[in-house]
C-alpha cells in the first residue's frame, strides 16, 4: 500500500514512533520498514519528525485473532494459548466452550505457521498430558517445536511440554559449569537438556523421565540435535534410576506437582538443586521453611536463591522456582 513516509535513523526510531503515536500521525495497520541506517515510518501528513518522502510502499500488517475476533463479537482477551511448534493449544472459559470451532478457526487465519488448534480439557494422568479435542485444521498433534536454536520433536497428545519455560530452560542452561555432570529428573523429551547441552559445557547430562512416549521422543530429539555424546536418555522412574548413577553438580526438578515428594533423594545426589513447584498463593515462605527442614534433617545446609515465580497456575496457585545450593 502506497504512504506517505518519514525517514529516521535507527537509533532516533524507537523515541520518534512513540512520538508519532502521540501526535496520531502513525498509519497504524501498515508496517515500518528498514535498511542498515534508516526505519520508514508509514504516516498521515508531514511532520517534524524526520525526512519527509511523499510516496512509499508499506505492507499491511496482518490482524492479531484478537482483533479478528472482535470484528465476529466475540471477546476473547481471556482466553490461554500455547504455540508448540505448527499446533496452538487453546483453554477456554465455559462461555466460550460453543464458540470454539469459530475461534479456532480465527487462529488459523490470524497465525500463518499453525497448521492444527486443540483444545486443552486439563491434564488427565500421572505425566501430566494434556486431554485434547482438534477442532481446527489438520489431524494431527505431533509436532517440532524450536526453541533457541534447538529442534524438539513431541506429540502433543502423549506426552507433556511448556514452551512457557522456554527463558527459564536458557537460565539454566547459563548456570551450568564447564565439566559438570547433570541429572534432569523428570526430564520429559528433555527440552531442559537440549538446551544445556547446547549453551553449556556440560560433561555429561541424564535425562530420566517414566513415560515411554516422552523417552521415545527425546531420544529422537538427541540425535535430531547431534548431542549424543553429550546426553544419556534413561527410561523409568527417578528414585531408582538416580542411585546408579554419579553425583550430580547440578539436579533439574520440573515436576511441580509432586516436587517436594521428591526432594529428600535430590539431596543426596546433587550440588545445586533447579527446584520448581506449583504452591497456593501466600504459601511461599512456609515451602521455604519446610525446605530448610528436609535439609536439615538430612544433615546439610541449604542457601536458596534465584526465588521467582515462573508463572500463574490458576487464580490460587503460582509456579515458582528457586536454586537451592547444598552445602
Amino acid at each position: 500500500m502506497i504512504s506517505h513516509a518519514i525517514k529516521v535513523r535507527k537509533q532516533e526510531a524507537q523515541k520518534v514512533k512513540k512520538e508519532l503515536i502521540k501526535k496520531g500521525l502513525l498509519v497504524p495497520n501498515l508496517k515500518a520498514r528498514r535498511d542498515d541506517e534508516f526505519v520508514y515510518f508509514p504516516v498521515f501528513e508531514k511532520s517534524e519528525y524526520g525526512e519527509f518522502i511523499e510516496k512509499m510502499e508499506f505492507e499491511e500488517k496482518e490482524k492479531s485473532y484478537i482483533e479478528m475476533a472482535r470484528e465476529e463479537k466475540i471477546e476473547i482477551n481471556s482466553i490461554s494459548i500455547d504455540f508448540i511448534g505448527d499446533i496452538a493449544i487453546i483453554r477456554l472459559p465455559s462461555h466460550l466452550i460453543q464458540k470454539k470451532e469459530k475461534i479456532a478457526e480465527i487462529i488459523l487465519k490470524a497465525n500463518k505457521n499453525v497448521r492444527t488448534v486443540c483444545l486443552d480439557m486439563g491434564i488427565k494422568d500421572e505425566f501430566r498430558i494434556r486431554k485434547l479435542e482438534i477442532i481446527a485444521g489438520e489431524p494431527k498433534t505431533e509436532t517440532i517445536h524450536k526453541e533457541y536454536g534447538v529442534r524438539m520433536m513431541l506429540d502433543v497428545a502423549r506426552v507433556y511440554f511448556s514452551p512457557r519455560l522456554a527463558t527459564e530452560r536458557m537460565r539454566v542452561a547459563r548456570m551450568i559449569g564447564n565439566e559438570a555432570i547433570v541429572i534432569d529428573m523428570f526430564a520429559g523429551v528433555a527440552p531442559f537438556s537440549l538446551l544445556i547441552a547446547k549453551y553449556s559445557k556440560a560433561k555429561k547430562i541424564y535425562a530420566i523421565d517414566k513415560n515411554p512416549y516422552a523417552v521415545k521422543y527425546a531420544r529422537k530429539n538427541v540425535k535430531l540435535n547431534k548431542m549424543e555424546g553429550k546426553i544419556e536418555v534413561i527410561e523409568g522412574d527417578a528414585l531408582e534410576v538416580i542411585k546408579r548413577l554419579p553425583h550430580a553438580n547440578h539436579i533439574i526438578m520440573n515436576l511441580p506437582h509432586k516436587s517436594f515428594e521428591f526432594l529428600p533423594h535430590a539431596i543426596e545426589k546433587g550440588d545445586i538443586i533447579h527446584y520448581y513447584e506449583i504452591m497456593e498463593r501466600g504459601k511461599e515462605e512456609k515451602r521455604i521453611e519446610e525446605i530448610k527442614k528436609v535439609c536439615k534433617e538430612k544433615g546439610c545446609k541449604v542457601a536458596i536463591k534465584n526465588f521467582h515465580v515462573v508463572g500463574s497456575y490458576s487464580p490460587a496457585k503460582i509456579k515458582v522456582g528457586m536454586d537451592l545450593f547444598i552445602g
